[in-house]
């Protein structure tokens, strides 16, 4: 069985499918348990993400997030759960205890984060990102240990080009991914509709250009009226992983259909 870096109510394990981790819980609040990336599927005994099932222990877990939350219904209750991440199996056991675990997260081995650093985020991983930046709020106050990753500011700087006024409202970095997601705001003053195309949308970071790699952006914004945009950029334009900093100065360029 593995054995935790760190005693107490916050432990870190690095990922090992051959070993059983043994994880303690509570019957007042939630153990919080965290992947290095989106869990695919949770298959258990003893456990169910129903309350009106009355399992002896509660699972909670929302698709297509990196983590999922334990509580004991009952003052016994012990339980199990196989996780799959990364077409991996691993294995949970579950005990009640007077002093449970509060998080536990999972890290990757160095080498095979090395390894990893040339693999860019697939779309269905940047809209988790887009989903986790636009509930951060929420986040930081139910899942502390779930954000602090995630590296936040909200410069609010401001840009006009004719009739639209573009602020950069918030910035979010997730290192694990070298992804940075910014909350925009197009504001339209003037008394045509402004059109554009999301796939055209860049960054500007000093004198570099960072292409947008998603955003659900739908490219009209009209008069008289502002828009609130989510978009993300991934590390250099090259390809390598770029370790941008939250602390530079973000412009949006949004080129105007004819």
């Amino acid at each position: 069985m593995a054995s935790g870096i760190a005693a107490g109510p916050v432990k870190r394990y690095p990922l090992d499918d051959r070993s059983v981790y043994a994880v303690r819980v509570g019957t007042e609040a939630p153990t919080t348990v965290i992947f290095p990336g989106p869990v695919t599927a949770l298959d258990g005994a003893g456990v169910s993400q129903r309350a009106e099932e009355a399992p002896p222990i509660l699972i909670s877990h929302q698709p297509g997030t990196r983590f999922f939350s334990v509580r004991a219904v009952q003052a016994d209750a012990v339980g199990a759960a196989n996780v799959i991440f990364r077409d991996r199996v691993f294995a949970f056991s579950f005990t009640t205890e007077a002093e449970p675990d509060r998080t536990v997260t999972f890290y990757e081995h160095p080498a095979k984060t090395a390894r990893r650093d040339a693999a860019r985020p697939m779309p269905h991983q940047l809209l988790a990102l887009i989903d986790q930046a636009k509930e951060f709020v929420a986040l930081s106050e139910q899942y502390p240990a779930l954000v602090q990753r995630i590296e936040r500011t909200t410069p609010q700087t401001t840009t006009l080009a004719g009739d639209i006024t573009t602020t950069v409202e918030e910035v979010l970095r997730f290192d694990d991914e070298d992804a940075l997601v910014l909350r925009v705001r197009f504001e339209n003053r003037g008394k045509q509709v402004f059109r554009y195309a999301p796939a055209h949308l860049a960054v500007w970071i000093g004198q570099a250009c960072y292409p947008v790699a998603l955003t659900d952006a739908h490219g009209e914004v009209p008069a008289k009226h502002a828009e609130i945009v989510t978009v993300v950029i991934l590390g250099n334009p090259d390809g390598s992983r770029g370790d941008i900093s939250i602390k530079n100065t973000f412009s949006i360029v949004a080129p105007p259909l004819p």
